[in-house]
């Protein structure tokens, strides 16, 4: 079977190189407690790691969470969301969506366009039903793969500010793109909750994350932290620590992005001519399926033939044929060959009259 579900890029020699940097920390390492949301050095840390020439980022407003799962039930807890109500794309993380049905969040499906949701359906929205929150994968989404554009992020801040939304973005594929626009950090910092987690950039066995908080909601994400695993090990942030410092963290980003611009090679060539959404240097793509497709037999049928992807109905909040589509995540594959023949299977499925 070939596995075109899971999406934590990880090749041999990266394990291997991480594997030597883990192998020299053992004399720095304390299995001590330490504080909820990080120590001073590793918030330090994170702080350099996220700012820009042009936004320097205050280690006071970074706070150390687990994984970026663990990131996000620390804010939905410290927001108190329970209850209520938080804006999605139509189609979503379903992590997301998994997460908030258990924490009894309300998701409402706001319509997007090539350039990610649209404001004026987020407005609409807020008029209708009123929100707390947004939540957004503005950079390399996932599934959907689009990057928001810098004045399309500007105009979701000004409903933000008019509603007094609370933005919640959540950037796991964002190192894929070279050169990003603003996230809303930086675009509206006195409402944004900002998580850069480890498992896509590095791997997927370091749980760890960077949340960036406006300091009026601090102690409450802290405290939100603290009641769902009580942050990162100490293990694991010294070893994202010493990864970042010896330049290890950077030289593994820069070769995913070149290696996912080679499996992005991969699928213009097999899928071309067919519609798909896709990013330069991304490890997955998503293509979409007419409302007439039965998704759940379409599923089905690749399954028989020996390939696994994830679906529409896993990723979309609400039912409607209009999100029909599929996800393809070649990061789980190392073989290239490998990754041919999949595409090729897809291909001749979708080709078929």
């Amino acid at each position: 079977m070939i596995d075109f579900r899971f999406n934590y890029p990880l090749t041999s020699s990266h394990h291997e190189l991480m594997k030597g940097v883990l192998a020299g920390i053992s004399e720095e390492i304390s299995l001590r407690m330490v504080p909820v949301g990080g120590v001073g050095e590793d918030r330090e840390i994170g702080a350099r790691w996220l700012s820009r020439p042009d936004h320097i980022i205050d280690a006071e407003n970074i706070l150390i969470a687990g994984g970026g799962h663990n990131a996000l039930t620390s804010i939905l807890l410290g927001l108190k969301f329970s209850g209520e109500v938080v804006v999605t794309d139509s189609i979503t993380y379903n992590g997301f969506s998994a997460l908030a049905r258990m924490l009894n969040v309300r998701l409402i499906p706001c319509a997007f366009d090539s350039e990610g949701m649209l404001p004026d359906a987020l407005e609409n929205i807020c008029i209708q039903v009123g929100a707390k929150a947004v939540y957004l994968m503005p950079t390399v989404h996932n599934p959907l793969c689009i990057t928001m554009p810098e004045n399309r992020r500007r105009e979701i801040v000004e409903v933000a500010r008019k509603y007094d939304l609370m933005l919640i973005d959540d950037d796991a594929y964002g190192f894929l793109e070279v050169q990003s626009p603003p996230n809303f950090e930086q675009l509206a910092p006195e409402r944004s909750f900002y998580i850069y987690s480890f498992a896509k950039p590095l791997a997927a066995g370091l749980k760890c994350s960077y949340i960036i908080s406006p300091p009026k909601w601090q102690s409450n994400i802290v405290e939100g932290i603290r009641l769902s695993g009580s942050g990162a090990p100490a293990l694991t942030t010294t070893l994202v620590g010493r990864l970042i410092n010896t330049g290890v963290a950077n030289r593994i980003i820069q070769e995913k992005r070149v290696e996912g611009a080679f499996r992005q090679k991969i699928v213009s060539e097999i899928l071309t001519g067919l519609p798909y959404i896709s990013q330069e240097n991304s490890f997955h793509l998503w293509v979409p399926l007419s409302l007439k497709t039965d998704v759940a037999l379409f599923e089905g049928e690749l399954k028989n033939v020996g390939v696994e992807v994830v679906t529409s109905l896993a990723y979309q909040v609400e039912n409607n044929p209009k999100n029909n589509g599929f996800r393809i995540a070649l990061g789980n594959v190392e073989n290239h060959s490998e990754i041919r023949t999949g595409l090729k299977i897809i291909s001749d499925i979708l080709r078929k009259p």
